[in-house]
C-alpha cells in the first residue's frame, strides 16, 4: 500500500491531490514503524486535511485521513516540517522530527 495519489477535502469534497500538491510532509519513526504525515490545504473552504500513512514493519500498512481542521490549526506544524532538511528520513534528528515525532 502506498500514499494515496489524491485526497478529497472532508468539508467540501474538492480534490486536493495529487500528492505533489501537499503543503508539507514528514516521516517519523514510530515504535519500529514509519509514519508519513502529509498536510493538504483546501483553498475553496479554507480547511486542512492530514493524511497519515503508517508503514508497518510486520503487518499491513494503512492510511488514515484526519480533518477537516480549521484554517490556523495546522500552519505551525507545516512550517516546522518545512524546516527539515530531509523530511523523508525517519532517522533525521532535526528539531522538526523531534517535535513532530511520537516523543
Amino acid at each position: 500500500m502506498a500514499i494515496v495519489e489524491t485526497l478529497t477535502c472532508g468539508k467540501c469534497g474538492a480534490d486536493l491531490g495529487p500528492v505533489q500538491r501537499r503543503k508539507a510532509f514528514i516521516s517519523v519513526f514510530v515504535y519500529g514503524d514509519e509514519e508519513t504525515r502529509s498536510w493538504y490545504f483546501c483553498g475553496a473552504c479554507r480547511v486542512w486535511m492530514v493524511e497519515e500513512y503508517l508503514d508497518v514493519f510486520i503487518g499491513d500498512s494503512r492510511v488514515a485521513v484526519r480533518g477537516p481542521f480549521p484554517e490556523g490549526a495546522c500552519e505551525a506544524d507545516v512550517a516546522l516540517a518545512k524546516t527539515c532538511p530531509a523530511p523523508g528520513d525517519k532517522w533525521c534528528e532535526c528539531p522538526a522530527h523531534k517535535k513532530l515525532g511520537p516523543g
